[in-house]
């Protein structure tokens, strides 16, 4: 019988009662995810949920009519990638990138979805998962209205760096405008503002955390309210 621990570094997972993930395990895989990997294309088949290990972020990303991809969501171990398709949804309406490479659990659409049709733990969790990544869109949406684009890269890197235990993100240039929504060059005078003021070091395609009280100075509130929400998504301690 395989092992559930294996199983269990993602806080979803790790809150579910042992006689549900051991329901699910037959259809559950361990995968490498590759830095830039895309898990899903804009209006690709859903056809797996990913659940993010430790040290592992994915980017939630959107693109406009006029091919602009900005990020309105990240995900890391405390949720998963690709429930919408547990709610009647074929195909991904975001693009989901792997912001930080690691390793993630996957369960095929069709288990998942009957477990979830069941009822019970699995469909507990999701849920408020999903009512936390709800929030988090929204918040950042209202981030990148009125902040400014130093406030909003502080914002997103504390988020990232809550997510994993390195000073240190692989974070291309490409990536980081995608993250921001905004073109090379601003991106280039953001990053440059916060490296002279110490905070970062960047060298265009590795980003390292120098200062993280003084970031935290730098961040908008929309660092805290998220952060806030994402304390409630779930309780670790299963129960059995």
């Amino acid at each position: 019988m395989r092992d559930q621990s294996e199983f269990r570094e993602n806080r979803l997972l790790e809150a579910l009662p042992d006689e549900v993930l051991k329901r699910l395990l037959p259809s559950m895989e361990n995968v490498v995810l590759p830095p830039g990997e895309i898990l899903f294309e804009f209006g690709e088949n859903l056809t797996h949920i990913y659940f993010p290990n430790r040290n592992t972020v994915v980017s939630l990303i959107c693109r406009s009519d006029e091919c602009v991809d900005v990020e309105v969501g990240l995900c890391g171990n405390e949720g998963a990638v690709g429930i919408s398709g547990l709610f009647g949804s074929a195909t991904a309406s975001q693009q989901n990138l792997v912001q930080v490479p690691g390793t993630a659990s996957r369960i095929d659409m069709k288990s998942a979805t009957a477990e979830f049709r069941f009822g019970g733990p699995l469909q507990d969790l999701l849920l408020r998962f999903f009512n936390d990544l709800f929030a988090q869109v929204a918040q950042t949406a209202l981030c990148n209205r009125i902040h400014t684009d130093e406030e909003r890269l502080a914002r997103w890197l504390l988020l990232s760096h809550d997510r994993i235990e390195t000073h240190e993100l692989p974070l291309p240039g490409e990536l980081l405008a995608k993250l921001l929504g905004r073109p090379a060059t601003a991106v280039s005078v953001t990053t440059g503002v916060l490296k002279t003021a110490g905070v970062i070091d960047y060298n265009g395609s590795e980003l390292t955390i120098k200062n993280r009280e003084q970031l935290e100075q730098i961040a908008c509130s929309c660092y805290w309210s998220t952060k806030r929400q994402l304390l409630n998504v779930v309780n670790p301690t299963k129960s059995n």
